[in-house]
């Protein structure tokens, strides 16, 4: 939605952590330095997604071997295997200048860390066409109840519709009161005993609520049930957000801290190009050699693992074994993917009769992770036919389709190209398993009639559209090394985020910083780690905090003027609010 120039900007920093990854990072800052010894040490790098690479290549500038092994495949990807993870840009042809996004597809630019990278990449971004972001969108139309709301911002849509006038401004005046704003300010004066004196607040009042109660409970917006089925309905933020009605309200306010204000951004070739530039952009080492992840890869990322074994020394490092049968040791391993794969697929085991690699409290959070659903359905067109009609944009409804999204991406690469996406269908949770089951040309057929009724102007172009345009889908929950498209706390789950959040973060001894749990060299990483998830930005953060503790681990230090993260974990103005502290007053 269009930000207002008068409120405080979206929060670039997680509030529970207000580390700055990007300044640490800023201009050819390295992450500290290894002693000679340790030198291109290897360490295995299991996962080719956001936080993977991150932790690579800050590994590989630190003078480390990064070994990465990835279970994704990929006919055009090096080796046969796919980069990125959610990552996950779907071009059909090379003459395509049409790019699907399957997982990740919008960037706020609160996300400096994402853009540090971007930058030092050479990538650019352009304004994503959100809901209510005029001019970017030419059009929002929200569709509820089976009636049409033509808008070009949200303060369009208050004026015209009395019902959602007063949903959203009892929300402003819940978030208000709630101090929302008043944290926002705080992160942008970068105030951090501000930020973690207002943030703890917070936690401690909405830890046990859930988005709806935050909705209905008198001392959060006191809405009737209607007032928010329809703010729901209509998005408060990037999403339809009804089907969100059971996450935990802190994950949620989470979600509006980076996102609420912002402008959203696109990669105009694919997110995937991030993942690919992580892969094969050169970097120095320490001693100011050129090298690559590509280039001490072989060119292509190991099979996927099978099994890790963990010796309770850390001085033993660990042993990785592939799908190929391959077996390696590594001074360390950190492992990003989905954390259900090691219930499921990855075997983690203690090696010569150590001590379990995960303790109880690791454990139960690896179990506890709420993973979340989310479908995508697209044609790929020669034409953005919908030009100058009222599917030029987006369009929100409470009917199958959800979200629908057009994009041009402009001139084709090559003669016969296509230029132009039509996203069906966008949704999460309750809303994505409606569809799981059903087959590619059911989902089309369902979305287009849905929105033909929706748009009965451009009904017959859009039919002939899906008559005779590539169609792609993805249901992330069906997908087996992802099992859902990102975490999302409920209520109650506080405290296991924040041991996942510090496992990776040891000291020199290997010790973790959660209390019971054994030293050792391994490391998780990845969006279930984060305090902030389904960002590819705190994504990303996660990965520097691994590549810090590995560092750690292997003797390093980092830059006694400009602490890293690890450092500051105890720091009053940094130190997230330990889960004793959830009752405290």
């Amino acid at each position: 939605m269009s930000p207002d120039p008068a409120a405080p900007p979206a929060c670039d920093l997680q509030p529970d952590f207000p580390f700055d990854y990007a300044a640490h990072l800023a201009g050819e800052r390295r992450l500290g330095r290894l002693p000679d010894s340790a030198l291109g040490a290897p360490v295995a790098v299991v996962g080719a997604g956001g936080a993977g690479l991150c932790a690579a290549y800050e590994l590989l500038r630190l003078g480390c071997r990064p070994v990465l092994y990835e279970a994704e495949s990929c006919p055009d990807g090096p080796g046969g295997r796919r980069l990125g993870g959610r990552m996950h840009s779907l071009r059909l042809d090379p003459a395509d200048s049409a790019v699907v996004e399957l997982g990740c597809m919008r960037f706020p630019d609160s996300a400096r860390l994402l853009f540090h990278y971007a930058d030092r990449f050479g990538l650019s971004t352009v304004p994503f066409r959100e809901n209510y972001a005029h001019p970017t969108t030419p059009v929002t139309v929200w569709d509820v109840d089976g009636q049409s709301h033509r808008v070009r911002t949200l303060a369009d849509l208050r004026s015209r519709h009395e019902g959602f006038r007063r949903a959203h401004t009892r929300w402003l005046a819940a978030l208000e009161r709630a101090g929302l704003p008043a944290l926002r300010r705080a992160v942008a004066d970068r105030d951090r005993a501000q930020v973690r004196r207002r943030w703890s607040a917070l936690v401690r009042g909405y830890e046990q609520w859930t988005f709806h109660r935050f909705l209905r409970d008198p001392e959060g917006a006191g809405m009737s049930e209607e007032e928010a089925r329809l703010l729901a309905t209509a998005g408060i933020g990037p999403a339809a957000w009804d089907c969100f009605f059971g996450m935990g309200m802190v994950d949620l306010l989470r979600l509006l801290l980076a996102s609420d204000g912002a402008v959203l951004h696109r990669f105009p070739d694919g997110v995937s190009a991030l993942a690919e530039q992580f892969w094969a952009c050169r970097t120095t080492g320490p001693g100011g050699r050129g090298t690559s992840l590509e280039e001490v890869n072989s060119g292509a990322p190991h099979p996927a693992v099978t099994a890790i074994e963990v010796p309770g020394d850390p001085r033993r490092g660990v042993v990785v074994h592939d799908a190929d049968g391959g077996r390696a040791r590594y001074a360390a391993a950190v492992f990003t993917p989905q954390l259900d794969l090691l219930e499921t697929t990855v075997r983690l085991s203690a090696a010569a009769g150590g001590p379990d690699p995960l303790g109880p409290r690791l454990r139960r959070a690896v179990r506890s992770v709420t993973y979340w659903a989310a479908a995508k359905t697209a044609l790929v067109l020669d034409e953005p036919f919908w030009e100058g009609t009222d599917l030029d944009g987006v369009t929100l409804t409470d009917r199958l389709p959800r979200a629908a999204y057009t994009s041009d991406f402009g001139p084709p690469r090559g003669p016969g190209g296509r230029r132009a996406v039509l996203d069906l269908s966008f949704t999460w949770s309750f809303d994505a398993m409606k569809i799981a089951a059903s087959s590619l040309q059911e989902r089309v057929d369902a979305f287009v009639r849905e929105l033909a009724a929706i748009h009965p102007d451009s009904a017959e172009r859009l039919r002939q559209a899906a008559a005779n345009a590539p169609a792609v889908t993805v249901s992330w929950a069906e997908e087996p090394n992802f099992r859902g498209i990102a975490r999302f706390s409920q209520p109650g789950e506080y405290r296991f985020q924040y041991d996942l959040f510090h496992q990776c973060l040891k000291d020199r001894d290997g010790r973790c910083p959660v209390p019971g749990e054994p030293a050792n060299a391994l490391f998780l990483a990845g969006d279930d780690t984060s305090w902030s998830p389904g960002w590819l930005d705190h994504a990303l953060a996660t990965g520097i905090n691994a590549a810090w503790g590995v560092m750690t681990l292997l003797g390093g230090r980092g830059d006694p003027d400009a602490p890293g993260p690890g450092d500051l974990l105890t720091h009053p103005d940094y130190r997230p609010l330990p889960p004793d502290e959830l009752d405290a007053p």
